[in-house]
């Protein structure tokens, strides 16, 4: 795994560049080269904007862009796209990645990026899903990962590698990239690429122009959307559990719920919008908050907010958020050393604290960092920066890949290294690193027993009960107990299989779970993909679904409306108004039956009334208080569902629909009204 920045312009036809960093794939025998641009070191703490790269010139010599196979599947598309088909005439991007991959999440702002930039333009953003893991080759759980992830590009599940050794891959990410004819241009490996490819587009497009064989625009295809979660989490990362509160990391909503142990919500820190925001709690704004870490003592929160590359404090008493650490972009720096928000972080993912000292997975360069909270001073603690598995001490010696959960217990740190499929632990005295169980980037796989014969899948979540380690063995679906006494492991809950439909209350169903913690005999489980948190009883093994109490419903999920129609309605003072509504949806469709149905309603009076229901056949009733309705007054009714095709049950659109009620007072009102709108088809 290297590290580079770019010094130079165009220097010749068969430089091959691996760029800042990349994870190592498997040894292909076929290279397609990108003579682009020739890289350095780069100086500590550099960031992905200060990477000045050179508008480059093309090379003469190309060859033809191989096929994608026929038979392939594909996710976030309602059609397959073909070289010499959909995407002739086109400039394509071809984005080698698997979703494990901290570097491949890395350069999805990229990607964001240039297809913002370059919307409605001749080009295109195609992702090809080249699995590490085995739970990786799956095309549900990469089509989860999209929507994870904010990818909206098609992707296609490269099969066995296929597509890779055809183009002669070696690392995720590596972007290859293909001119409107067809033809490969040339690769690059890792992240920090992003002028340099902006740059490439830009040559490929005035070349394009000048041969008369540019597209009017990018080929259309219809996304599959993911319709909100009844839990009104959406992929929660990590949950921290207390003696009498329970805080989840609602990663997809940007936002952090402090509930008490019943599930009452009791403060919401985040607006749910993206950003670096400081402040109150309904003003603040995460980007993908993780991890945890509480101080009791001083009812302060600490927040891995991690694709802000950022710590965040949250003064629960004065329910206020401040950052302190992180300079709020990605940087290069596997050293640190800087005091508060001059030092830069790289994705950190997960904390633990102990005293004035906050632990950090710093999952971007493979290390655990320290956090002085005293003096502000962070930097690293253990890991070289190099990714591996190997013990030694601090970062001369010890190796780590992508570690992402951590847990204090006694004179040790366990950390789950997942891209090693490892747990490992250090001593908080002398940083001296050990594996408990783990052996290699590729040794991974669905094994209990003795230490040195157990495998895990891509681990992302570690707590310790009575002595015993419990891992959230995340790619297999189960939670696994650990006994460094015996060296024994073994299976402690979950199926192994995600699907909720087999679930029962003998086999609990877990679908990627990212996080566990915890308090007393409880033990939480942030199940990720089902937007759910499990309470699990640690001496007989009975759980719950941890149900969410008084969560607000975000305006982001509350689309803007389709179809919005005004009505009259009259109502009896003092008593409440039953309406009715019915959408009438287009032939051919169905209502989607995992997604709740969501309702704002808000009176000239100034209330509102938020509400989320189970889907139901249509008609749904909505009561309104007495309290909203005033004569010569009017409600704004918002209703929000999900439908999908009959011919095409993936393809699933969210959909909104409003209503403007003006009202009447009348005695003789029956308190009843129906409000109807005609949807158009897709």
């Amino acid at each position: 795994m290297k590290k580079y920045q770019s010094i130079a312009k165009f220097i010749g036809i068969l430089a091959y560049v691996t760029a800042f960093v990349s994870c190592t794939g498997n040894p292909t025998p076929v290279r397609v080269p990108f003579p682009f641009a020739t890289m350095t070191e780069p100086a500590s703490q550099t960031t992905i904007t200060e990477s000045a790269m050179q508008r480059p010139q093309l090379p003469s010599s190309r060859v033809r862009a191989p096929e994608f196979p026929r038979n392939f599947a594909w996710v976030n598309t309602d059609r397959p796209l073909y070289m010499q088909e959909e995407l002739r005439g086109r400039v394509v991007v071809l984005d080698f990645w698997t979703y494990c991959c901290i570097n491949c999440m890395h350069i999805l702002p990229d990607l964001e990026y240039i297809e913002k930039k370059y919307a409605g333009k001749p080009v295109v953003v195609i992702g090809v899903h080249s699995a590490k893991f085995d739970n990786e080759s799956d095309k549900a759980n990469i089509l989860t990962a999209c929507h994870r992830y904010h990818i909206e590009h098609p992707v296609i599940v490269d099969e066995h590698h296929r597509i890779w050794s055809e183009y002669g891959v070696q690392a995720w990410p590596t972007l290859a990239v293909i001119d409107a004819e067809g033809r490969v241009v040339g690769q690059l490996s890792g992240e920090g690429n992003r002028e340099i490819l902006d740059g490439v587009i830009e040559a490929l497009l005035d070349e394009g122009r000048e041969k008369g064989v540019l597209a009017a625009g990018p080929p259309e295809f219809n996304r599959h959307s993911r319709v909100p979660s009844a839990t009104g989490l959406a992929f929660p990362g990590k949950v921290l559990a207390t003696r009498d509160r329970v805080f989840i990391a609602d990663s997809n909503h940007d936002r952090i719920i402090i509930a008490d142990t019943s599930g009452q919500v009791l403060a919401i820190a985040g607006s749910g919008r993206k950003g670096t925001k400081d402040g109150g709690f309904t003003q603040a704004e995460f980007n993908n908050p993780q991890g945890m870490a509480f101080d009791d003592q001083k009812e302060i929160l600490y927040v891995a907010d991690t694709d802000n590359h950022l710590i965040r404090k949250l003064d629960l008493s004065a329910k206020s958020v401040e950052t302190i650490s992180g300079r709020g972009v990605q940087v290069y720096d596997r050293l640190g050393g800087g005091i508060g928000t001059s030092q830069g972080l790289n994705s950190p993912w997960d904390l633990a604290l102990r005293g004035s000292t906050l632990y950090i997975a710093m999952a971007g360069p493979h290390q655990l960092w320290t956090l002085d909270i005293a003096t502000g001073v962070a930097r690293a603690w253990a890991g070289s920066g190099r990714e591996d598995v190997i013990d030694g001490v601090g970062t001369r010696s010890a190796a780590l890949a992508q570690p992402s959960g951590l847990a204090l217990s006694g004179e040790w740190l366990y950390f789950a290294d997942s891209e090693v499929s490892a747990v490992r632990r250090a001593n908080v005295n002398t940083a001296e690193v050990q594996t408990l169980v783990g052996t290699g980037l590729f040794d991974f796989g669905d094994q209990t027993g003795k230490f040195d014969r157990t495998l895990l899948q891509h681990p992302l979540g570690v707590a310790v009960y009575d002595g015993d380690i419990l891992v959230a063995d995340t790619y297999n679906h189960k939670i696994k107990k650990l006994d460094p006494d015996s060296k024994l492991s073994f299976d402690f809950i979950g199926s192994g299989n995600p699907e909720l439909a087999a679930e029962d209350r003998q086999n609990l169903s877990l679908y990627e779970p990212g996080g566990i913690s915890i308090s007393g005999d409880l033990l939480y489980i942030a199940d990720t993909n089902h937007d759910r948190i499990i309470r699990v009883s640690m001496p007989n093994g009975n759980w719950t679904e941890f149900a969410l109490r008084g969560l607000r419903v975000l305006e982001s999920e509350m689309t803007e409306p389709d179809a919005r129609e005004t009505v009259n309605a009259t109502f009896r003072s003092g008593i409440d108004l039953e309406l009715e509504l019915h959408p009438m949806l287009p032939q051919g469709v169905h209502l989607n039956k995992e997604a709740p149905i969501m309702f704002a309603v808000r009176s000239s009076t100034g209330r509102t009334l938020e509400e989320k229901s189970p889907v139901q056949p249509l008609p749904v009733s909505l009561t309104i208080p007495a309290a909203c309705l005033t004569d010569g007054g009017s409600l704004d009714v918002t209703m929000h569902f999900a439908y999908c095709t009959d011919e095409n049950k993936g393809l699933c659109v969210p959909v909104s629909v409003a209503w403007t009620v003006d009202l009447k007072s009348d005695d003789k009102a029956n308190g009843k009204a129906k409000l109807t709108s005609h949807l158009k088809s897709i």
